[in-house]
């Protein structure tokens, strides 16, 4: 019989104390470089701990700059200061139309919904229920809150549940929006802007040694004494900085330099594991986001790939006549593509012949 592949293995100490630090779903005790935006987003929901109506919030930045993990680690502050506040999380990638938030939201609440489904107006109605009868507040987090828009009518729709819950039906909910967009304002209806009237907060990129600090703090967590060389965090830290000052990116390579190591028996994380990790993060992150897009996006790649570049006009065109889309939504899809890193648009300057505003966009130039 053959010896089982996990003995083989072995049981001796790796390189990890605990790897789960590095992970993108940790949320840590401390967030270095982020206590302006944590004060502003903790000042602007203080109300909600308190039994009042709180601001509502949009927060704007770049991937990877501390967003999600700033407005989680705010939210679990609230939670845990007031009884009063309802604390609700949700990635809109994973529930992206009204109905789905609004399930997301009852279920947070305890309210168990049939399985046969029931209407999004009927949910709501439990959802407010639930609220008068434990008298809380609720706040609610819209992680790429953009992904609500690409359903126009949906996203309204549950924004308009939420914005004008206190004057329809007596409860308040506290609306934090996350997205990379920065004019994300700008393209919600009127009505839902006048609404919404955020504090808006803004995350700026991570510079090289903010990264570093972001780096050292996990690290101290993840590895051991002593198993990390010199140049690792440095190192791995300049990349990602290169890489738009992306903390995500950072921590993914550190971590995955400490398992090239680990596999290949080493005592230490060299720089060579980091540059091996280089190469192979990479390569996940551009599955991921090539993962996470719809059939227009794709077929927009396509285009500017098969065009070495496409001008705007002619990509609205094409847009409209294959899938029916709008110029506003397609300039959307161009907005995520560009911070996702896939796509360049740069502004073409007006000409005799091409009097109007025009863009070229093109596949993003791979690092």
């Amino acid at each position: 019989m053959a010896s089982n592949i996990f003995r083989q293995m072995g049981t001796e100490e790796g390189l990890f104390r605990d790897e789960r630090v590095l992970m993108a779903d940790y949320l840590p005790e401390i967030l270095p470089h982020r206590e302006r935006q944590v004060k502003d987003i903790a000042y602007a929901l203080k109300n909600a701990g308190e039994g009042r109506r709180p601001e509502n919030v949009v927060i704007t930045g770049k991937s990877g700059t501390g967003k999600t993990a700033t407005a989680r680690y705010v939210l679990k502050q609230l939670s845990e200061y007031s009884q009063r506040v309802a604390p609700i999380y949700i990635n809109c990638w994973e529930h992206s139309t009204r109905h789905a938030v609004l399930s997301r939201i009852a279920e947070a609440l305890g309210e168990i919904l049939p399985r046969r489904g029931i209407a999004a107006d009927e949910i709501f109605a439990r959802i407010s229920e639930s609220l008068r009868k434990g008298k809380k507040t609720a706040v609610v987090v819209l992680d790429e809150i953009d992904r609500l828009l690409a359903g126009k009518a949906e996203g309204d729709k549950v924004l308009y549940d939420l914005l004008r819950a206190a004057e329809n039906y007596g409860v308040s909910f506290g609306v934090v929006g996350i997205t990379n967009s920065e004019d994300f304002m700008a393209r919600l209806d009127s009505r839902i802007r006048s609404s919404l009237a955020p504090r808006e907060i803004v995350f700026p990129r991570y510079s090289p040694p903010e990264l570093k600090d972001i780096l050292r703090e996990r690290a101290k967590l993840a590895f051991f004494d002593g198993v990390l060389s010199e140049d690792a965090l440095p190192l791995c830290a300049a990349h990602a900085a290169k890489n738009g000052g992306d903390a995500r990116l950072a921590i993914a390579l550190i971590w995955k330099a400490g398992k090239i190591a680990e596999k290949a028996g080493a005592k230490k994380v060299s720089e060579s594991h980091c540059r091996q990790a280089f190469s192979s993060a990479a390569a996940e992150v551009q599955g991921e986001r090539l993962a996470g897009l719809n059939q227009v996006e794709k077929r927009i790649l396509e285009i500017a790939g098969e065009k070495g570049g496409v001008q705007s006009g002619e990509l609205y065109e094409l847009l409209s006549t294959e899938f029916k889309e709008t110029d506003r939504t397609v300039r959307n899809y161009l907005e995520k593509l560009e911070s996702l890193g896939l796509v360049s648009v740069e502004d073409r300057p007006k000409t005799k012949e091409q009097p109007g505003n025009s863009r070229v966009i093109r596949l993003a130039e791979k690092e």
